[in-house]
């Protein structure tokens, strides 16, 4: 099997095992408290950049929302809960500037499925 095929192979199980894992993501029915057109969080080095929903509400760092009525946008600084990725348990700040993890989903699998 040449290098490009084996590269397939992995492709094709990691779509294939993300599609179990997305069944099983949607059946928590994730709590979303917050409205808004944009979603950014701020890196460690100051930087806002923009975001999902489902990273938002995981992010334990600074992060903001902006609504836009016709074109102004108003911009305000979010300050509720902060849960573990995947879950509707709340992780609580800590000012880690990452996304919380849950014991329950395991980086890997967590990864495979949203990057």
């Amino acid at each position: 099997m040449s290098p490009h095929e084996g590269s397939n192979e992995r492709i094709r199980h990691m779509r294939k095992s993300s599609a179990v894992m997305q069944k099983e993501f949607d059946k928590a029915k994730l709590d979303f408290p917050f409205e808004g057109d944009l979603f950014e969080i701020q890196t460690e080095k100051g930087n806002w950049i923009q975001t999902t929903r489902v990273t938002f509400r995981s992010y334990d760092g600074p992060r903001r929302i902006t609504r836009y009525d016709i074109r102004t946008p108003y911009v305000e600084e979010y300050n509720g809960p902060i849960y573990y990725y995947g879950s509707n348990r709340e992780g609580g700040w800590r000012g880690t500037f990452k996304v919380l993890y849950s014991q329950e989903l395991e980086m890997d699998e967590v990864n495979n499925k949203y990057y």
